[in-house]
């Protein structure tokens, strides 16, 4: 009996320590299977792996043949496609050097499905680098694309929301990012005309199309938000790009276009893409951004909405450029040296607020022909030929400076050079015009109050070829002639000083319905007043004050 006791006590302690006496190599010898759904790929692996980190996988396409959804993690190497992400897939770099090339130029590198995270690679080559079309979300963070021969990412259908990613165009590249419903019948290098209204004349436009600036088409859907939209466009495609960088020859940084199409633009630079946003029939927003070294227009509008805060341009053929847009609004905005004007709008409806000019072109700093214009605190500095310029439409313009006018020939020079337009403008400073500091023509009709005018070189205020004036609260300090009405102009001022005048107070061709009525006018130079056509109210002009 004894005997049994000592034998059952004994066993187990046996099986104890035959179990703590194995070699730490034989505890381990036993593989760890990957967790469920993380699958790990390092290329050129030797042997065959199972996804773990300690084993992993040699080939994302075998990675992504396992079912789904599934979080891939890539060690760095040359992974070549092209490669078709199923829905829920989380695609991660590990370290710098992921690169994920096309395998042949007209492939899609990417092509990836609804839910989709790409992160910290490279896609390089190919066609099209990344190709949205499935209707969901996809996060696309801290990538680069170079390479491709079209453009680095199409979205057709769903929502892409871009984070600290760069792309680099090559020269054939049209596009960095292009959004736009449904498929592109037309491809990636459309053939359309340009929104900028480029070597555009009064004679070109037609007068019947001036009414068709329309409203705004509402507030745009959060890239988050679920796919829809009007249901007879199908689902929308929209993009958010934030804290990015766009390199390169693009021939547009983004373009989106469609009527179900939009994009926000946030923190993101332009560097050397002829346009960094196109908008064709589209929506898009662009804060705290800035563009540079392009040669077309850097933001442009056809046909849709663009909104423009907190942006600078330097350089680019105009800073912004918008034909019958239906809806521009540009805040706390700043163009340095347009090759031709730092705005040229055409049959557009726009408002303005806190709009800086420098160092303009031949078109001058703002061009405006036809539509419906609302200006506020806007300053033109060194603008060539024409200050603002505005033929047709309607004008609103309060708080404007206008300094050094100059011109190339002799002939323009203006500071304001309104034609053919109704327009209102109050509280404006116009300083070294070398031609007319506000010049007001062509059946244009205008209220001016409030205006400080120094350093005309021709004139002060002209009315010509049917126009009409009426202006008040003047002060006109230099100018080779105070006041020229001339072409069956009409010209009413109610309150005018006049100092420092070289030929006169006032010139008027009195031929046919020319009109000047004068009253409260303060001047130390009386010559032309005796005209037929110039009637005087109130007291007598004389010494200035």
């Amino acid at each position: 009996m004894l005997a049994c006791v000592h034998f059952r006590t004994v066993l187990p302690l046996i099986l104890l320590l035959s179990c703590t006496c194995r070699s730490p190599a034989q505890r381990e010898a036993a593989p760890s299977a990957p967790a469920p759904g993380e699958l790990w790929v390092a290329p050129g692996r030797e042997g065959s792996g199972d996804g773990s980190q300690a084993r992993p996988l040699r080939s994302l396409s075998e990675a992504l043949a396992r079912p789904g959804p599934l979080t891939v993690r890539l060690a760095p190497g040359r992974y070549r496609g092209p490669f078709v992400l199923p829905p829920g897939t989380r695609l991660e770099g590990l370290g710098p050097g992921v690169v994920l090339e096309g395998g042949a130029p007209e492939v899609t590198v990417l092509q990836v499905g609804a839910g989709v995270a790409v992160s910290d690679v490279v896609v390089e080559g190919g066609e099209v680098g990344l190709s949205v079309a499935d209707g969901g979300q996809v996060r696309l963070a801290r990538g680069t694309f170079r390479g491709q021969r079209l453009g680095a990412v199409r979205v057709s259908a769903g929502a892409l929301d871009v984070e600290g990613c760069q792309f680099e165009g090559s020269p054939t590249a049209a596009v960095g990012v292009l959004i736009e419903r449904g498929p592109s019948p037309r491809g990636d290098t459309p053939s359309d005309s340009e929104s900028a209204p480029a070597g555009a004349t009064p004679e070109t436009l037609d007068a019947n199309r001036v009414a068709g600036a329309g409203e705004s088409t509402g507030a745009e859907a959060p890239p988050g938000a679920p796919p829809g939209g009007d249901p007879h466009l199908g689902t929308q495609a929209r993009a958010r790009i934030r804290s990015s960088t766009f390199t390169g020859p693009y021939r547009r940084a983004v373009r989106v276009r469609g009527a179900n199409s939009q994009v926000v633009v946030e923190d993101t630079r332009f560097s050397g893409p002829a346009t960094a946003v196109s908008v064709d029939e589209a929506r898009a927003e662009v804060r705290r951004s800035t563009s540079e070294g392009g040669t077309a227009a850097a933001f442009s509008v056809m046909n849709g909405t663009l909104v423009l805060d907190e942006v600078k341009v330097t350089g680019h053929e105009y800073a912004v450029s918008a034909m019958q847009a239906r809806e521009l609004e540009v805040r706390r905005f700043t163009s340095v040296r347009a090759v031709r004007a730092g705005m040229g709008l055409t049959l557009s409806k726009a408002r303005l607020r806190d709009i800086v000019v420098r160092d303009s072109g031949e078109y001058g700093g703002l061009q405006f022909m036809g539509g419906d214009v609302d200006a506020e605190r806007v300053r033109i500095e060194g603008a060539a030929e024409y200050g603002l310029m505005a033929i047709r439409g309607k004008l609103r313009l309060r708080d404007a400076t206008i300094e050094r006018v100059r011109t190339s020939d002799g002939i323009a020079g203006d500071g304001l050079h309104l034609r053919q337009l109704q327009a209102d403008v109050d509280d404006v400073t116009v300083r070294d015009a070398q031609g007319t500091c506000v010049l007001v023509a062509q059946d244009a009709r205008v209220s001016l109050r409030a205006a400080n005018l120094r350093g005309c070189g021709a004139a002060g205020l002209v009315v010509d070829t049917l126009a009409r004036l009426r202006a008040s609260d003047v002060e006109l300090h230099g100018a080779a002639t105070a006041l020229g009405v001339l072409g069956e102009g009409e010209l009413h001022v109610d309150g005018l000083t006049a100092r420092d005048l070289v030929e006169g107070f006032v010139h008027a061709d009195c031929g046919g319905a020319t009109q000047v009525r004068l009253r409260n006018v303060r001047t130390e130079d009386t010559r032309g007043l005796s005209a037929a056509c110039v009637q005087r109210e109130g007291p007598s002009p004389g010494p200035s004050k």
